[in-house]
């Protein structure tokens, strides 16, 4: 089984508080106050912990090709508008076989449309025009694409309540019919995915 990052930054107690990253270097987009340890942040917001003040809408942003080994990118795509130039962005910082991770809240979250600043919602199938084998992804909206990692309908952790856990497997199965159908009754609050880029 591959081993993902994302495992490994959501804890039970929430995200993780010591640097777990080592020698690999990590960009935290839109990262706020809240900084992953070990990482370099970025924020339109000149907040504490923010290292680089840029506004993302603005490509590209201040970093060299094939800088980064993870790019950590929780709670922040529902606030961006070019959706297709942003993942063209991070592959070209990206260092080859480079991760994303990117958490998005759940289109059936309240979270999703409580904030007046996010402009994009998501479903379960919202990253497969980037992932080749998926039939969205034959729109070719980009060239660019990446590998699937890994992918959570809610947060990574196991719950404690092992019905959640039974639902949680059975909605990763069949994530259509779970967005269509059954969020209705059991809205999820986040969506994750882990992804590696393919590099030309």
């Amino acid at each position: 089984m591959t081993e993902t990052f994302a495992e490994k930054i959501y804890t039970k107690q929430g995200t993780v508080k010591e640097n777990i990253f080592g020698d690999k270097k990590v960009l935290h987009i839109g990262s706020g106050k809240n900084k992953l340890p070990g990482t370099t942040s970025i924020d339109i917001l000149d907040l504490p912990g923010v290292d680089i003040v840029h506004n993302l809408d603005i490509i590209p942003w201040p970093f060299e090709d094939n800088s980064y080994d993870l790019i950590f990118a929780h709670s922040v795509f529902e606030h961006l508008e070019d959706q297709v130039a942003l993942m063209e962005e991070m592959a070209r910082i990206l260092k080859p076989e480079g991760r994303l991770i990117i958490t998005v809240p759940h289109f059936r979250c309240v979270d999703a449309f409580t904030d007046s600043t996010h402009t994009h919602f998501f479903t379960t199938q919202s990253m497969d025009y980037y992932i080749p084998g998926n039939k969205l992804s034959d729109y070719e909206y980009t060239k660019q694409q990446y590998k699937l990692i890994g992918f959570w309908l809610g947060w990574p952790q196991p719950s404690s309540n092992p019905l959640v856990n039974i639902l949680k497997g059975l909605f990763k199965r069949y994530p259509r019919f779970y967005d269509s159908h059954l969020s209705l009754l059991f809205p999820m609050k986040v969506i994750i995915w882990e992804l590696e880029v393919i590099k030309k």
